[in-house]
């Protein structure tokens, strides 16, 4: 390889001097008739390599993409000469561009083999995701449910997966690192996208998730995330502690859904089919709410579930890390609502009313907390007794049954009992 020295250009003296930098170049200057010049740019000798601008981009090296000037003249002659921005038709500048247009052949190349794997460009993927979300809409899909979809798709956009041929869908699908649950909801998603572009489906696999009961907190440890948390965090945790509603229930709250006087909240806005119902709450959660700021409609305002979910993690984390309690990690604010189920079946030992407050029109969704909260001990109830008939009246009213008479000198006494109402504190 023929390396040619830094020469003048106006009388072809070797002889240099260094004569400081010109917009960041190295500047010379001639010893002989003192002319300065620019001299870091750089003539690519690409006639050696037999390359020219009608060759295609297929052609060019691995080494050309992704490398700098310097890096590139390596393999090939070179020898500084004039400034290329003041001489635009030197050959360093039709070297240059010669590059310049075997890189940009090299990457249109890349894009159309994407092109091809994806069928679909980025802006074209944007626009049909924005029909399939319209089309979900139209069909009586709920927000929550088109933002799931919608992320499904995109997943498999970025995966390279050719959303027109459902063969190469299933291939990539199968050979995902995910759980079999995550699996199942892509395959449900594409069925709604294949018949969004009227493409048959034959067959497609079905993916079976393994059920796994869900981790329950203990109250302290609740109780360390709402004492922790914001002024207003604190009330939408302590909302979802007492009433054990989704977090999307609670965010979609509004003030008319708050009975200050009779201390009840009503879940209207249910999710994923659920009952609307309602539940009593404590005087510290109404007077949370009191002081919460009600310039909106909404009580804990708009997009609060995304705000909340946020705050959560963040205090979370910072939780975690102080009382080094790996539990903590674990508790999410669905967390909250199988709390609270477990601990009013564990009081009431009532699986109907359970499903009652927490909105199920299967009892089968219910039953999973029975098996959650396996306790030995024992009951708490309140006892009174009566002694006349007036009196065993109105315990009866109250929801007291009869136990045992007793007899203490000459009165006999009507020993009563009732479960102990629970609440969350």
């Amino acid at each position: 390889m023929i390396v040619h020295s830094l020469q003048c250009p106006e009388c072809g003296c070797s002889r240099l001097w260094k004569d400081g930098h010109y917009r960041n170049r190295q500047r010379f200057k001639c010893s002989n008739c003192f002319h300065r010049f620019i001299g870091s740019e750089i003539k690519l000798d690409i006639s050696s390599q037999n390359i020219s601008q009608s060759d295609s981009a297929k052609d060019v090296p691995d080494r050309f993409i992704g490398s700098s000037i310097k890096e590139l003249c390596k393999p090939f002659p070179f020898k500084f000469g004039k400034d290329v921005g003041s001489h635009k038709s030197s050959k360093v500048g039709e070297s240059l561009n010669t590059f310049r247009l075997y890189n940009r052949g090299r990457v249109s190349s890349m894009q159309k083999q994407q092109l091809q794997k994806n069928s679909l460009t980025h802006q074209e993927f944007k626009g049909k995701m924005l029909e399939f979300a319209f089309y979900l809409k139209k069909n009586g899909k709920k927000n929550t449910t088109i933002k799931t979809q919608t992320g499904n798709l995109k997943n498999l956009y970025n995966s390279e997966a050719n959303l027109y041929n459902p063969e190469n869908v299933k291939e990539i699908i199968a050979n995902k690192n995910c759980s079999d649950g995550t699996k199942r909801n892509l395959i449900y998603t594409y069925i709604n996208f294949a018949k969004f572009l009227k493409i048959q489906l034959q067959e497609m696999p079905e993916y079976k998730s393994i059920s796994k009961l869900p981790f329950i907190p203990t109250e302290s440890e609740l109780n360390m995330l709402i004492g922790c948390a914001g002024p207003k965090l604190q009330p939408f945790l302590q909302t979802l502690k007492e009433t054990g509603a989704r977090s999307g229930e609670v965010a979609a709250l509004r003030w008319i859904d708050v009975d200050f006087e009779r201390r009840i909240i009503t879940i209207n806005n249910a999710e994923k089919g659920s009952n609307p119902r309602q539940i009593e709450v404590s005087n510290k959660l109404l007077t949370m709410l009191k002081r919460y700021p009600q310039d909106h409609d909404l009580v804990f305002g708009p997009n609060a579930n995304k705000r909340m979910r946020k705050n959560f993690h963040s205090i979370r984390a910072r939780l975690a890390y102080r009382t080094q309690n790996r539990r903590v990690k674990q508790i999410h604010l669905h967390s909250f609502r199988h709390w609270f189920a477990c601990m009013l079946y564990h009081h009431t030992k009532n699986i109907m009313l359970v499903k009652e407050k927490l909105g199920h029109r299967s009892i089968t969704s219910t039953q999973v907390y029975v098996q959650l909260l396996q306790t030995s001990g024992k009951e708490e109830y309140v006892s009174k007794t009566a002694t006349t008939l007036e009196e065993m009246t109105k315990l009866i009213e109250q929801g007291f049954e009869y136990v045992t008479d007793t007899k203490i000198g000459e009165t006999t006494y009507k020993v009563f009992r009732k479960k102990k109402a629970w609440r969350p504190e």
